[in-house]
């Protein structure tokens, strides 16, 4: 049973970070049973009383509903599991730090466990107190069936998905793929992409909008930078059309980027990936030098040397995107689903 306290990503609305009113092509609500809380501080003790539980999984912990369900579950001693992707990749001012000491230290000791996503997500819960025997592994993953069944599918469509984009048919192409938004750093990437394309011949394609389409449409015009395409938003089953037109994929983001879900979604795609050490993906991935390279957030010249390393050797991109296909298999719905069973069966 999934208790939903928001409609966002059902119904259609505008996101801030595209900048665009969607709503997410592909079947939510289906296979499960659920219900849409409209007053979820009011209403959460009232469901928990509805249904008689084994255990209770919290998405978060930051939102006031989460915390009106700790206390209810607690005050009904139901035990509770912690979901997410919170990871200390990124240095926070201090009282800020002080606060989450104070509160992630008095409540997280109380939860019966914590699923983690990844590595950088494990660090972070056991730096506020939770046990090691109750940490388990519940790896971010995407539909990897989905994801190969369109790789497959759109192999020999390749020319002419570039050609949608207006891309060179012949060229490597490097992949954005996400917000144009100042924490993922598409500006730098352009940065980067810039003296590699003035000595080789690529693309870098966007794919994604938000606030920051326009400036880099404006360092493009004034910069006679070539070969940069952007597609404005692309939805669920869109996106894949993207990844079969790439070669590599970058995931530059210098905050916040506490997981990355386009790097599965790209190495099923068989694409090499190269990601920035705050990305909490890029630990658990990335396998330097084997798939990709994790390069230094902000460092628009390290990144610049990579790109180039895989713009110009074409057999070195195919291993490394091989090896991303066989990483991200075991990456999958079967790993997150025996982590979560591991989980409810040790704290029920």
């Amino acid at each position: 049973m999934v208790f939903f306290c928001s409609d966002v990503g059902v119904r259609e609305g505008v996101d801030p970070g595209f900048g665009v009113s969607f709503k997410w092509d592909i079947p939510l609500l289906e296979g499960y049973r659920h219900e849409f809380l409209r007053h979820p501080l009011r209403e959460i003790p009232q469901a928990l009383d509805r249904h008689r539980f084994d255990v209770l999984w919290v998405s978060g912990c930051t939102d006031p509903w989460a915390w009106r369900l700790f206390l209810a579950a607690f005050r009904r001693r139901l035990p509770v599991l912690l979901f997410g992707d919170s990871h200390l990749l990124n240095a926070k001012p201090w009282p800020k730090r002080l606060i989450k000491r104070l509160l992630y230290g008095t409540l997280f000791p109380r939860l019966a466990g914590a699923l983690y996503v990844g590595r950088a997500n494990r660090a972070f819960f056991e730096h506020y107190g939770i046990r090691r025997n109750r940490l388990f592994l519940a790896p971010h993953c995407v539909n990897n069936e989905f994801f190969r069944a369109r790789a497959e599918a759109l192999h020999d469509q390749r020319d002419a998905i570039r050609a949608r984009f207006h891309l060179p048919a012949a060229c490597p192409v490097i992949l954005f793929c996400g917000k144009l938004i100042p924490k993922k750093q598409p500006l730098l990437l352009l940065e980067a992409y810039r003296p590699v394309r003035r000595h080789m011949e690529c693309a870098l394609l966007f794919a994604g909008d938000g606030e920051l389409r326009g400036e880099i449409e404006r360092r493009v015009v004034a910069g006679s930078i070539p070969d940069v395409r952007i597609t404005g938003f692309l939805n669920q089953t869109e996106i894949p059309q993207a990844y079969a037109a790439a070669d590599l994929l970058v995931l530059p983001s210098a905050w916040d980027e506490t997981w990355g879900l386009v790097i599965n979604e790209a190495m099923n795609f068989g694409l090499p990936i190269i990601a920035t050490d705050k990305v909490g993906a890029a630990h658990d991935l990335v396998r330097e030098g084997e798939n990709g390279f994790v390069v230094p957030s902000g460092d628009a010249t390290t990144l610049a040397t990579r790109i180039g390393e895989l713009v110009r050797d074409a057999p070195r991109r195919g291993a490394m995107g091989a090896r991303s296909a066989e990483i991200i298999q075991s990456w999958d719905y079967d790993a997150f689903i025996a982590g979560v069973l591991a989980a409810c069966k040790t704290v029920a």
